[in-house]
């Protein structure tokens, strides 16, 4: 096997960024393994079971695919805009797609489990370098408008930080109020949907 054979069969399936409607990235290099990709729930709703689920079973899964990343990286000779090796990229959910998408299309489930006092997540931002891996998670909770009526709105929630040289995994609570309907701190949602123009892409992607 020569050389390229060797470095292709090293690498892992790629993703480009460019195409997916549920995410958005801070990077001027668009393409990611499409293993790590697999293992960020971007634009999905997370009630408590699917969250712990995630938490407890998938991060292993998430720092093996974070690693081949970093490789594939390496081996490809990846660069930043001023030509420095590639280190770091910044993945954030996207809003259009959760608000305007993805949560009515579970309008009703959402608000009955809130209403329950169960707790219901999404992942809203995925940090990985070349010494740590972050996932950042969101809370979705109720505003009342009405006597039976309530929106939307969200706040900070957990942070979950690992470090390559320690090799431990950190977690950061971002927002100790228990409240779920009327908490004192929060953001509202987008309330123009911003497709330009991709409603398609969208829809496939909710189905």
């Amino acid at each position: 096997m020569d050389n390229l054979s060797q470095v292709q069969s090293q690498l892992p399936p790629i993703a480009d960024l460019r195409d997916q409607t549920q995410l958005t990235y801070w990077s001027n290099y668009h393409f990611i393994a499409q293993t790590l990709l697999d293992q960020l729930p971007f634009g999905e709703i997370l009630g408590s079971y699917c969250f712990y689920q995630y938490i407890n079973y998938q991060l292993p899964s998430l720092l093996e695919a974070a690693r081949r990343n970093l490789l594939y990286w390496t081996l490809t000779d990846i660069h930043q805009y001023n030509r420095t090796p590639a280190d770091q990229i910044s993945l954030f959910y996207n809003e259009t797609f959760l608000w305007h998408y993805s949560v009515p299309a579970f309008w009703e489930e959402i608000i009955m489990q809130i209403q329950q006092g169960n707790r219901v997540r999404f992942l809203s931002r995925f940090l990985l370098s070349q010494t740590q891996v972050q996932v950042e998670f969101n809370k979705i909770r109720l505003l009342t408008t009405g006597p039976i009526r309530y929106q939307f709105i969200y706040t900070d929630s957990k942070e979950y930080s690992y470090s390559f040289n320690t090799a431990i995994w950190e977690t950061t609570i971002q927002n100790h109020e228990f409240a779920l309907i009327n908490p004192t701190q929060y953001t509202l949602p987008i309330t123009q949907p911003n497709a330009q123009g991709q409603e398609p892409e969208y829809q496939a992607q909710l189905t």
